[in-house]
């Protein structure tokens, strides 16, 4: 029971809705979009890993299975649908599939997968052996694979008035990876011609076939349409509800949701509800579903491991990506990265990679999104864009000309994307140690003296090295996005940003430290990087003084942003306008005093001293920058680095 010092519990890593109702744990309720779901019959749910769709399966199980009627109280009571129920409730059969723990090796696959299936098809059996006609469950139960245990039900469930609901969780979990890992060629035995996943929805589709079909009701849930439309031949009936605008929010939290759970444990447990709320913004939500026009979700599973820490284990996290998140993706990786081969000679990148590069470094790529298309095919650019859609790696963030532009939802989608990267150039070459090297160094730049050029130096000669071997026509490119991918892969304390907008332009990269994680870090970086094309003669050192020159005014620029100063905590800069002498604030070109000088208080308690541009007799307020940090606890390095083709040949902090 609920008390103030009972509070929900959070049950996280639990999909099962009959426990979780019952401890009375923490659930979104979703159950209003159940009546929408009915007036589809055969449906497929889409959505990327770890959002919540087992737990959405176990409530479809305890709604519609007729052995749960006698607990629709106590599993609904106070739910959306509980006060409102329909027709359909507690009146089928259910048959349940869970394909996520088929093994991935090729050779047992088949093998498994039977196994698997024939396990449930027997649990069916076994379940319903009172709501069965005749010797049906021991038919079921005595047939020898798990193609003839389906064929029995169908068959024997016909004409009997019995209505079946058959759910498929996870449908594609093993065929995603036997793709990755093990190429086009193993896939298509599995999906194409004969092959024994083709089958089984080819079966299944028999018994959706013809006058009083036992199977009334079928919801699949997997990740991307892949699969499915290499088995469509097999299986065409269902509809894809996954873009459909009232299942935008079926499954993930809300804003609203999101800030339901902090108020409440901020109340029950005095959690920083400031700080759950920004890192759940940050790290977890911004995915659309549909179009831009659908309300954001944050992921499921990561809202819930990281109040899973602060209720349960009284601690804020280190690493805000679950681990579980973190292996399913890298299970993936090859699939956006490398070509269909995978064998050592032919090893190379997808010819999309820069995508993903772009894509990391900040980037954003408009094109359709493609509703299904089959796994030979993934290599074509549209579909390998709305792979990385599919795949939960990128979400729409806005709309150009009716078209989705797509980019990266979040800080944990940036760092699982970036670590990709040097993972799919170990595969191609040879620098996975150098990532963790980079690692190291920036650690040793944040907390042990400011010194920039233990990663710059690993960093330009990883560049020097994969230049080499990439496309040079868009050298400049290449070097911008090749240095973020490795600095977001390289874990280190700070967001990393691309092309961002600070002082009216854009710098190239800047290091953000991340202080509400390390309110300790005493340094911070704003690279500007200048390229010179590979087939023009290197600068002379005249030259290179000119874009030295050049550099510096544009990171003038950007470090004297007031926002930006502000944000990063930075120690005064010597060309900024506000400056605290002896106590008093004075301002160039202005007639400041202590009078016109106010306290800013900082969300961490810490104060900023800052000239009022409201008291500045009106002469001067065209000429002075307002907001201007005088007391910080963070240097910026500002750092010009200066390539010829893939070759740095310059250097320097000015």
């Amino acid at each position: 029971m609920e008390t103030k010092d009972n509070p929900r519990p959070i049950l996280y890593g639990v999909a099962d809705y009959a426990q979780i109702r019952r401890k009375n744990a923490w659930f979104l309720d979703r159950t209003a979009k159940l009546r929408d779901l009915e007036k589809v019959a055969y449906a497929v749910f889409l959505r990327p890993r770890r959002f919540g769709k087992s737990l959405l399966v176990s409530i479809l199980e305890a709604y519609y299975d007729i052995r749960y009627s006698n607990h629709f109280e106590e599993l609904f009571g106070g739910t959306d649908i509980g006060a409102k129920p329909t027709e359909e409730r507690n009146k089928y059969l259910v048959l349940r599939f869970d394909f996520s723990a088929v093994s991935k090796e090729i050779g047992k696959v088949q093998g498994d997968f039977d196994f698997k299936a024939s396990l449930q098809c027997d649990a069916f059996a076994r379940k319903y052996r009172a709501e069965l006609t005749g010797e049906l469950a021991d038919r079921i139960l005595k047939a020898t694979d798990c193609g003839k245990k389906l064929a029995e039900i169908s068959t024997g469930l016909k004409g009997t008035g019995c209505k079946l609901y058959v759910i498929i969780d996870e449908y594609d979990n093993f065929t995603n990876t036997i793709l990755a890992e093990s190429g086009l060629n193993a896939y298509n035995e599995l999906c194409h011609g004969d092959g024994f996943f083709k089958q089984f929805f080819t079966e299944l589709k028999s018994a959706t076939s013809g006058t009083d079909a036992p199977v009334t009701r079928l919801f699949i849930t997997g990740v991307s349409p892949v699969t499915m439309d290499d088995v469509t031949s097999g299986f065409n009936i269902g509809t894809d509800i996954s873009l459909d605008p009232q299942f935008a929010d079926f499954v993930g939290f809300r804003h609203d949701d999101i800030r339901a759970m902090v108020d409440y444990y901020t109340k029950s447990e005095g959690i920083d509800g400031v700080k759950a709320d920004r890192v759940c913004l940050e790290w977890f939500d911004n995915y659309r579903f549909g179009d831009y026009a659908a309300p954001p979700v944050a992921n499921t599973t990561l809202v819930l491991n990281l109040f899973d820490k602060l209720v349960r284990a009284k601690f804020w996290p280190a690493d805000y990506i679950d681990e579980n998140l973190r292996t399913d993706y890298a299970k993936i990786k090859h699939l956006v990265t490398l070509g269909h081969r995978l064998d050592a000679v032919e090893r190379k990148l997808n010819g999309n990679f820069g995508i993903l590069e772009s894509l990391i470094a900040g980037g954003s790529i408009s094109e359709p999104l493609v509703k299904s298309f089959q796994a030979i095919s993934l290599t074509d650019r549209r579909n390998f864009t709305s792979l990385l859609y599919w795949l939960g790696i990128t979400t729409i963030i806005g709309d150009r000309h009716g078209k989705p532009v797509f980019g990266l939802p979040n800080e944990t989608l940036k760092k699982l994307a970036a670590d990709m990267i040097p993972a799919a150039y170990a595969d191609v070459h040879k620098i996975d140690e150098r990532v963790f090297d980079i690692n190291d160094a920036l650690y040793d730049f944040a907390f042990e003296g400011g010194d920039w050029r233990g990663f710059v130096n690993i960093l330009a000669e990883i560049v020097k090295e994969n230049f080499r071997v990439r496309d040079a026509i868009d050298g400049e490119k290449t070097v911008q996005s090749t240095m973020v991918a490795l600095l977001c892969a390289a874990a280190g304390p700070y967001f990393i940003h691309h092309e961002g907008e600070a002082g009216d332009g854009f710098y190239d990269i800047a290091m953000e430290p991340q202080l509400s994680r390390w309110p300790e870090i005493e340094h911070a970086a704003i690279i500007e990087l200048k390229y010179v094309k590979m087939g023009d003669n290197a600068p002379a050192s005249h030259e290179l003084a000119d874009i030295k020159a050049g550099a510096t005014h544009q990171l003038d620029r950007y470090s004297a942003d007031p926002a930006l100063a502000a944000k990063w905590r930075l120690r005064l800069m010597q060309n900024a306008e506000c400056r605290m002498q002896n106590g008093e604030c004075t301002m160039h070109n202005a007639q400041c005093t202590m009078e016109d000088c106010v306290t800013d208080k900082r969300t961490n308690g810490a104060t900023m001293q800052r000239c009022n541009e409201q008291t500045l007799k009106p002469s001067n307020r065209q000429t002075v920058k307002p907001v201007v940090e005088c007391a910080g606890t963070v240097t910026l390095h500002r750092l010009v680095m200066v390539f010829h083709g893939g070759e740095c040949i310059f250097v320097e902090e000015v």
